[in-house]
Order: structure tokens, then sequence, then C-alpha cells
């Protein structure tokens, strides 16, 4: 049985910062009252989302996190199963899930799926759908038992017979059984294939019929055939060596061709500037006529002199200027001369290392050959183990015979473990309890009609004169007490089976739609005879309601957060 404790929540859906508390197993029935909007239903949504990491109802992920302060959402449940106690933590912006027994956190496989399956199949034996069921009625995302249908009628029973499990055993077995298959066609068709194998060995030593002296000749042939692929390929290696050295004499030309066009280019450079400094000399004593530092007249000789000078030093830097660019050129030509001069060699190392492969394997080749045919006794070159092959052939067909038993037995019991083999046999043990149960909270709750569900879980309704019903046929408030009777039965299977129990019962505004007075009273002596129950009603019947309950919980509203009244 789970023993839900106490569950905390802050941030979550109207809730703010300051976290909201509540104690779970504390009273026996508990009313929860306040105007709409203010949180009342938030408490089941809390625990609902600790456990499966979704709302009740329809609401994204996202959408549960205070729309004020938009972060920090953190729902903490705790709860007891046997003798351990459990912590959940869940947290959205940031993200946290976090499972704790007995203080220590469980550690998290590198899937949060994975750690969700282990918490519900594990830990909880509970789903989803479920906890629906057994837990919470009347919420806006509550489907009732009777609008399920049978198959989904049928899952939730399962899980409350905790008879799931044959479910677990039927899938493993059909996987195993379609394994099982798979290997014996595997096994008969390795069976085939060794047959076939101890055929062409009889058949190749049968017909090997060839002289000695004809196996020796072939061999002579093949030798003689190889040893001429040999010269041929050795004469491809020496003419190969003979351009490779050929390009080795030419790499000290080009060895500095690339770093004489840096120096060339570096000294084209300072020619430049030379050029460009006498251009500016010239040009200031051809165009000043006295000294712009000291305002002194220049003598026309001396500035005759100088741009003779100049001009002869302009010719020598221009001649070297020349001659440098021919040489960067030259040795440009070089370079890309080498580059591909490299290319060319590196394609021809390329192939020599192919023909020395070549030549490699040829030789060896003539090796084996040439030790073959020295061999006193020549061996066939195809050599077969047929008393291995028969062995495998032995082994083969004892394999299969014990798959063949193996696949008699998982068909048995896959058709033990079928929806209508062992599962069925459980539900109808326990259909007439279920049956029993139903009517029994009807007739509590005064509503004089006859319950019964079939194997497949669809129902016949009838009154006491045998008149048939259809669930939907009744009123909103009939249709009520019929989902209460089933709420409180599967609650009732549960514990039988301990298996899906728990103490934790939420009716959300059940009292305020369609349930009448009579209804309402018939209801509230049933829940306070629950045993093992925490009963939380949510409702605006204040007035009504407030004086039948041992503990009451008021939600307010205050500057847009929800919270508890004092």
């Amino acid at each position: 049985m789970i023993l839900f404790q106490r569950v905390k929540y802050q941030n979550f859906l109207a809730s703010g910062q300051v976290p909201i508390d509540i104690p779970l197993n504390a009273h026996t029935s508990t009313l929860i009252i306040g105007r709409n909007g203010v949180g009342k239903s938030t408490m089941t949504e809390a625990v609902c989302f600790a456990l499966f990491g979704r709302a009740l109802r329809n609401i994204t992920k996202p959408s549960l996190v205070n729309s004020i302060n938009k972060s920090d959402a953190l729902v903490e449940l705790w709860f007891q199963i046997d003798q351990t106690c459990y912590q959940i933590r869940r947290g959205i912006k940031p993200n946290l899930f976090e499972i704790y027994a007995d203080g220590v956190m469980i550690p998290q496989p590198a899937a949060l799926a994975d750690y969700q399956t282990m918490l519900e199949e594990n830990i909880l034996g509970l789903t989803y759908k479920a906890f629906m069921q057994i837990v919470v009625l009347g919420s806006a995302s509550y489907v009732p038992f009777m609008r399920l249908s049978p198959a989904a009628r049928r899952e939730i029973i399962e899980d409350l017979l905790d008879i799931q499990v044959f479910s677990v055993m039927s899938a493993l077995t059909k996987d195993e059984l379609s394994a099982n298959r798979v290997l014996s066609e595997q096994l008969m068709h390795d069976r085939r294939a060794i047959e076939q194998q101890i055929r062409m060995a009889e058949s190749f030593v049968t017909q090997m019929s060839e002289t000695h002296e004809q196996r020796m000749a072939n061999l002579r042939t093949t030798i003689t055939s190889v040893n001429a692929t040999i010269q041929e390929l050795e004469e491809k290696q020496t003419a190969m060596l003979v351009a490779l050295r050929s390009f080795e004499d030419t790499q000290v030309a080009y060895s500095t061709a690339a770093q004489r066009v840096t120096e060339y280019t570096a000294t084209h450079r300072a020619l430049q500037a030379r050029q460009k400094k006498l251009d500016k000399e010239r040009e200031f004593y051809e165009t000043h006529d006295e000294c712009p530092t000291c305002a002194q007249p220049i003598d026309v000789a001396f500035k005759d002199a100088r741009v003779s000078s100049i001009v002869e030093k302009r010719s020598t830097t221009d001649l070297a200027h020349d001659q440098c660019v021919a040489l960067i050129e030259k040795y440009a030509d070089l370079s890309k001369m080498h580059k591909q001069d490299l290319d060319r060699e590196a394609y021809l190392r390329s192939s020599l290392t192919t023909v020395e492969s070549q030549l490699e394997a040829a030789r060896d080749r003539v090796q084996e050959l040439t030790k073959e045919l020295s061999t006193p006794t020549f061996a066939p070159m195809m050599s077969v183990d047929l008393d291995g092959l028969r062995a495998q052939l032995v082994a083969n067909e004892r394999q299969h015979a014990e798959v063949s038993s193996r696949r008699a037995v998982l068909e048995a019991a896959s058709a033990i473990l079928k929806d209508n083999g062992i599962k069925a046999r459980v539900i109808k043990h326990y259909l007439p309890i279920i049956n029993r149960q139903i009517n029994h909270y009807l007739t509590a709750m005064d509503f004089p009609i006859h319950f019964t569900f079939d194997a497949e879980f669809n129902e016949t309704i009838q009154s006491m004169y045998r008149e048939k019903f259809s669930y939907e046929s009744f009123s909103e408030g009939e249709k009520k007490r019929i989902d209460i009777a089933l709420l409180l039965s599967w609650r009732a299977v549960a514990a039988l089976k301990n298996s899906a129990s728990c103490n934790m019962l939420v009716l959300d505004e059940v009292f305020d739609s369609s349930l009448d007075a009579g209804g309402t009273e018939e209801f509230l002596k049933i829940i306070h005879t629950l045993e093992r129950a925490n009963v939380f009603v949510i409702s605006h019947k204040t007035d009504s309601l407030v004086d039948r309950f041992s503990h009451i919980l008021q939600f307010v509203k205050e500057r847009g957060f929800s919270s508890l009244k004092a």
C-alpha cells in the first residue's frame, strides 16, 4: 500500500514563492474550500505531477509554472511503501527529477524516461490511468470508467489486480518465440549449407583424377608465367628508379628557388623605395631656389651638380631594379617547375610502391609454388575436412531438436499467457467480487439497480424489475452514483491485492454538481467508513459540509498568489 504523507509545492500553478505544505495522512477527512480560482485543486495537480510528470488536466508542462514568477516551480512528495520512505522532487525551470529512498537518492539512468518507468513499475506499481480511477474523482480531466473503451477498462483492472506481469511475460515469451523461430530457420539454413558442402567435397574428391605429372606441369607453367611477370615488374622498377634519380639531380637547383624569390622580392621593395626617394630629392632641387630651413639661396651650380648626381643614381637604381625583376620572374618560374616536378615525383614514388608491392607478392607466389613443386607427395589445393563437416551436421541436428523442443514449450506458455488465458482466469475469479462491491456501494447510496460486468468489462445494468438500462441513459446524478461506486470498488479491489492501493482519495466538487441531498448524505456516510483512507473533498458547499469533516483547508488568493488561510 502507498501511504501518501505530505506534499509541498511552490511557484506551481497559482502558488507563489512561499511554499504550500499539506499533510496527506494527518486527518481521515478534509474539506478543501475557497472561491473559484484560488488553487483548491492545485494540491491534487501537484501530487499527480510529482508522480507522473504531468498534470491531471490537459495543461502543458511550461504552463504549470506560476505565470507571475515564471521560474523555480518545485513539487516535493513524501510517501511510504512497506517500511521504505520515499521522497520525489520534481521541478520546472530549472527541470528537476529526483527520487530518494530513506534519504538516499536513487541513481538516475541515462534516460529520464527509464527513471519514470522505474518509479511506476518498481516502486509505485501504479500507472497514471490507474491513479485517475482510484484516487481522483470529478477533476476536469477525469474520464469516468464507464466512458472508457473495454480494452482501456481491462488494462486498468489488470493494473489493480496486479496481473500486468502476465502481459510482460507474454511479451517476453513472444519475443523469445520469435527469436526461437529465427534460430530454427537459421539452423535449417546452416544444415542445408553443410549438406551442400559435404556433397561438393565428396564430388571434389571423386573428380580429383588428374595425375601427379599433370599437376607438376601446371605448377611449372604457372611458375614460368609468374617469373615473366617478375621480370616485367623489375624492368619497371629500374626505369622508375632512374627517373627518380634524375629528379634528385634537379633538387639542388630548385631547393633555393623559393628562398631567392623571397630575397629578391625584399631587394625589389628596397630599390622601389630608393627610386621614390631619389625622385623626391630631384623634385626638391628642381622646384626650390632657396633652403626652406634657413631661407638662404641655393647655389645654381650646386643644384645642377646634385640633380646630375641624382639622375646618375636613378639610372643605376633602375638598372638594378630591372635585373631584380628578371631574377624574381626566373626563380618564380623555377619554383613553379619545382612544384610540378614534386607532383610528378610523388606520383612516381606512389607507382613505385605499387610495383614493389606487386613484385613482392609475385616473388612470394613463386616461392610458394616452388615449395609445392618440391613436395614429394602433392597435396590437393583444396583441403576438406569431411569428418569435421559430418560432425557439424550431427551437432546442427541435435541443436535443432533442442530448439524445436523449446519452441513447443514457448508456444504452450504463449497460449496460457494470452488475454483469454491465465489473465482471463484471474479476472473471472475476481469478477464476482468486483460486481458484489459495485452493487454494495450502489445499495449504500440508495440506488436500486443491479450492475454487472462481464469478462470483457462490458456492463449490464438492470432495475429491480429486470428492465435494462445503459449508462448514458441515466441522469447526471445517477451517473455520478455509478462513478462513485466504481471508484470505491476499484479501491477495495486494489486493497485486496495490495497492488495499487493507497490512502489518498480526492473528490473534486463531486457534491457541487449532480449529487442531490440524499446522494450527498449517503456518500458522506460511506467515505467516513473507509478504512486506511484519507479523504479530501473539494467543494463550495461550505455551509452544509463544514461540520461533517475532521479538518478544513481554506485557500485564499492574495496579490495573485494562492495560499492557505491560517
